[in-house]
């Protein structure tokens, strides 16, 4: 959903559209994620059964410059 809404600000340009979708993938499907995130906040919230979990709210990326470019 939120590579959707992102797609519908950025449809002025599919590229910056695509690059946009590519960085979001990266961040949060890549099996490597360990090698360039660094989580720095989590917040505790309850699912069904009152089981608590932890939720990322906030974390930083380090990504190579070729990467970036």
């Amino acid at each position: 959903l939120s590579v959707a809404l992102s797609g519908a600000v950025l449809s002025r340009c599919p590229a910056c559209a695509r690059n946009f979708a590519n960085l979001y993938c990266n961040n949060i499907c890549s099996p490597d994620q360990s090698l360039f995130t660094n989580v720095t906040r989590v917040v505790n919230y309850t699912v069904t059964r009152g089981i608590a979990k932890l939720a990322v709210v906030e974390y930083q990326c380090f990504y190579q410059q070729d990467f970036a470019d």
